[in-house]
Parts: C-alpha cells; sequence; structure tokens
C-alpha cells in the first residue's frame, strides 16, 4: 500500500482572512487552503510504498539533526505560473534557514530515488484559482502587495506528512514530527 507524502511545515498568517475577504470581493473564484492547512512544502515526494516510511523517516531525523530553526519572512502576493493565466494565488517566502532545510531534506531523500531538485520556490499556497472577473483590479492588487510583510518568525518544526485527496479538499496528517534546534 501507499501514502502520498510531502516534507512541509505548517504555518499561521495573520492576515489570511483579510486577503481571502479582498479577492473573494475582486470575484475570484477558486478552493482557498484551509488555515489550518497553510504550509510550505520542501519536497512532494508523492505515493510512497509504506513499508518505505520508516527509513525515511530515520534519514530525514538524521539530515535534520542540528539543523537551526529558520526564521522566516512571509513576504509579498504572488501568482503561477504568471499574471496573465494566474492558477495559483500564493505568499512568498524568503529565508537562508528554510534553503538550508531543504538542502538537508533533499540529501535525506536521495538515497531512496529522489533527486535534489533544481529549483526551489518556496511559498504558502492560499488559492487554486478557477475563475476570475476582474484581472485589472486583482493585478493591481498583487503590484500593491509585492512586497508586504505578512509575518516574520522563527519556524521550529518540519514534518513528513500524507495528503489523502478527497472531493472537498485534501486532508493532512502529521506521519513524523522534527524538532529543530
Amino acid at each position: 500500500m501507499k501514502k502520498r507524502l510531502f516534507v512541509g511545515t505548517f504555518v499561521s498568517l495573520p492576515e489570511f482572512k483579510e486577503v481571502k475577504a479582498f479577492v473573494s470581493s475582486l470575484k475570484v473564484e477558486g478552493k482557498w487552503v484551509e488555515e489550518e492547512n497553510l504550509h510550505f512544502t520542501y519536497r512532494f515526494l508523492g505515493d510512497v510504498e509504506e513499508e518505505k516510511i520508516p527509513q525515511i523517516v530515520g534519514f530525514l531525523k538524521q539530515k535534520l539533526k542540528g539543523a537551526p530553526q529558520p526564521k522566516v519572512l512571509y513576504k509579498g502576493l504572488g501568482v503561477f505560473p504568471g499574471k496573465e493565466r494566474p492558477r495559483v494565488l500564493w505568499v512568498g517566502i524568503e529565508s537562508e534557514g528554510v534553503e538550508e532545510i531543504k538542502r538537508r531534506v533533499d540529501t535525506a531523500l536521495v538515497p531512496f530515488g529522489f533527486p535534489v531538485e533544481e529549483s526551489f520556490t518556496p511559498h504558502v499556497t492560499l488559492l487554486r484559482i478557477k475563475k476570475m472577473r476582474h484581472r485589472g483590479k486583482f493585478n493591481s492588487y498583487l503590484f500593491k502587495m509585492r512586497n508586504f510583510i505578512f509575518a516574520e518568525k522563527v519556524e521550529p518544526k518540519v514534518a513528513l506528512i500524507e495528503s489523502k485527496l478527497t472531493e472537498r479538499g485534501p486532508i493532512y496528517s502529521v506521519v513524523e514530527e522534527f524538532c529543530l534546534d
């Protein structure tokens, strides 16, 4: 049996409700991430055989041991893939510490057939966009919010997380949590 897994950190963003209310007022429609599910991903693993999970946990624990807690700046709103056809609304992350944790996570996963990822754009997904009526107003809001500081805080934990997909959205459960030094 397989489990759909990723390595990430759950976060709280103080202005999430305000952003949601304003973007919704612009008639942007889609699937908002539930506030308790806000997170950023270090690495998406996909479907992993259950018998490999204890080994993966062991390697992650070993590589994350002694890793400093990253100081994270949650800054700016942006979209993927671009403003012409936005599909994902996100909050950006600036942090050398997050980059270091990413390197350690990648190193831990190489023995399991996960190559080191070439590009990494840490972010917190807020909304998966389906439809939008006022693209100009939305893009003006993005421009206004491009350097907005949502929070700056230390994130003390990384987790191996299972993601069960349902019709109402994913259900996340922590498989193992790693406390950083």
